[in-house]
């Protein structure tokens, strides 16, 4: 069984990757799936009803900033999260809200529930950003070129 902070630990992991796919994230690291598509989910709130247009401009904004490693589209998003049941959509498609999740996703939603995934991703890019430029200054100041 997964604790809360292996949830956020996974989170941090895939915070720093690029352009991760939600189809091979599935099939190949189904812990870091987990997490993204409860953290995607938390865009959405659970009691106000939104319009497509509302929820669409959520995940966009969510894919700019915390779920910037994935590479998909806002739209593909949506349909991820209404196929994962984490999202409910009336019978027309016109509102929106996030689901009670499911038994497979309820203990990442509630991990990062209880975070500000934002902030959390936010800091391990910066993490891995400073030790980058640490280990390039330590490998120019050995005399290694710089590219």
């Amino acid at each position: 069984m997964k604790t809360p902070s292996d949830f956020v630990s996974a989170w941090c992991r895939l915070a720093v990757k690029h352009r991760v796919g939600l189809g091979p994230l599935m099939g190949a690291r189904g812990d870091e799936f987990a997490v993204v598509v409860a953290a995607a989910s938390l865009a959405v709130p659970s009691v106000t009803p939104l319009s497509e247009r509302e929820v669409n401009d959520r995940l966009v904004a969510w894919l700019a900033g915390p779920g910037a490693m994935l590479s998909t589209d806002h739209v593909e998003l949506r349909r991820w999260l209404v196929d994962l049941g984490l999202l409910e959509r009336d019978g027309y498609g016109r509102e929106y809200r996030r689901a009670a999740p499911p038994v497979a996703y309820a203990a990442a939603v509630a991990a990062l529930a209880a975070i500000d995934a934002g902030a959390v991703a936010e800091a391990a890019r910066v993490d891995l950003a400073r030790e980058r430029a640490e280990r390039r200054a330590r490998h120019e100041a050995r005399g290694g070129s710089a590219r």
